[in-house]
């Protein structure tokens, strides 16, 4: 019974430790997703922030400086000459961005980058050549917005269309001929040339690293397992007190009640305390009805077996005295047969003197015969026919 109540008692422990410790996981699971996506919906808000920063400073630039500047300059310059610092916004962008990385001290990339780039700095690697490729072949292309590990550490990627080369560009992108002098002078004649009007010739590529938020992710993530295996444990414990107390106790104390009635009789009829629990509550108060219920029964049994015992106590010796009574009979009865002698068969008697003839031939008197083969005695006397017919003397007249 013990071992039993301890199976149960671990089971149901050990079935609230495996609930608690399934919620944790998929609590843990739920949280450590979501800052995650929070962790990144941060990262592309960052990206987007550097995006707006630089398509407002490639607007500044094709908008103000350089219209401003060609204006004021346009009767002193040639057709030679270029300046990259303040004729070309993707040089210039590209070294703000140089400013505000050593500036803010984070390590956010930003890159247009190129297929086969006038600056080197600008050349597309792989996974850009490879979208920039996919935008020249289809306008519908997505613009994918995902998470790479680089160098074992995690980027959120962004690329975004860059710049179509425009009619007013091919001046200085279509044949090395025709380009400014100080242009070829400053890049050379072999990068960025022979491209075509509307010719996707980059990609604005944004890399923002989540190694940081995703480190504290998991160290929130850590903290939470640690208190799920904190509340594990007080939840085991709580469950093991109070099962122990409201219904293991109770159910153990029930048990001990009933086999202590199954191996006493004499306990019929015993009371258990009420425990705190409702439903066990009237469990034992349903065991204490069915024992008092028991007891009076055993009560009613026992005095109904009494009354037929005290009946079968006078029918036994009525049935006793009726008995000996017979006996006697029978033994009265016996005692007749034996003193009574009978006379039987065939009995040779005279016609005249009305003598019996004996077994051994001799002719006895009937009175004789009589005597010896039966208790009987005679005494004498005389008939009144006898009595008219040998003494007529003696017969009265009336």
């Amino acid at each position: 019974m013990r071992k039993k109540r301890f199976r149960a008692n671990f089971r149901f422990i050990l079935s609230i430790c495996l609930i608690v410790f399934l919620l944790g996981l998929i609590s843990i699971y739920t949280i450590n997703w979501r800052l995650r996506q929070h962790a990144l919906d941060e990262a592309k808000e960052k990206a987007m922030i550097l995006l707006d920063r630089n398509i407002a400073t490639h607007t500044y630039f094709s908008h103000q400086l350089k219209p401003a500047i060609f204006e004021k300059i346009e009767s002193i310059s040639d057709e030679k000459y270029f300046d990259p610092r303040w004729m070309s916004s993707t040089y210039a962008v590209r070294e703000v961005d140089k400013y505000y990385q050593l500036a803010s001290k984070k390590s956010y990339y930003y890159k247009e980058a190129a297929i086969n780039a006038r600056s080197p700095e600008n050349e597309a690697d792989d996974f850009e050549r490879e979208f920039i490729s996919n935008l020249n072949q289809s306008s519908d292309i997505m613009e994918p917005s995902e998470v790479k590990y680089i160098d074992d550490a995690p980027f959120l990627v962004v690329l975004r269309r860059g710049e179509s080369m425009g009619k007013s560009c091919l001046r200085c992108h279509s044949d090395p001929e025709v380009a400014p002098d100080d242009l070829i002078k400053y890049y050379g004649a072999e990068r960025s040339f022979g491209r075509y009007e509307g010719e996707v010739v980059s990609a604005i590529s944004i890399r923002v690293p989540l190694a940081s938020a995703f480190s504290n992710v998991n160290k929130t993530i850590i903290f939470l397992a640690f208190g799920s295996v904190v509340i594990l444990l007080l939840t085991g414990a709580l469950a093991t007190y109070f099962g122990k107390r409201w219904l293991y106790d109770p159910i153990a104390n029930l048990s001990l009640k009933a086999d202590s009635i199954s191996k006493n009789p004499e306990k019929i009829g015993i009371q258990i305390e009420l425990p705190l629990s409702e439903e066990l509550a009237e469990l034992c108060s349903a065991f204490n009805s069915m024992s008092l219920q028991l007891k009076e029964e055993r009560d009613q049994l026992e005095i109904k077996i009494l009354e037929r015992t005290q009946e079968l106590n006078k029918s036994n010796k009525a049935l006793e005295q009726e008995i000996m009574l017979k006996e006697k009979s029978i033994k009265d009865l016996k005692k007749a047969m034996s003193e009574i002698k009978t006379l039987s068969g065939l009995l040779p008697i005279c016609a005249h003197c009305k003598k019996i003839r004996d077994d051994q031939g001799y002719w006895n008197s009937l009175e004789l015969y009589l005597q010896e083969h039966s208790d009987a005695t005679f005494s004498h006397g005389i008939c009144q026919d006898c009595l008219k017919l040998h003494y007529p003397d003696y017969t009265p007249k009336s």
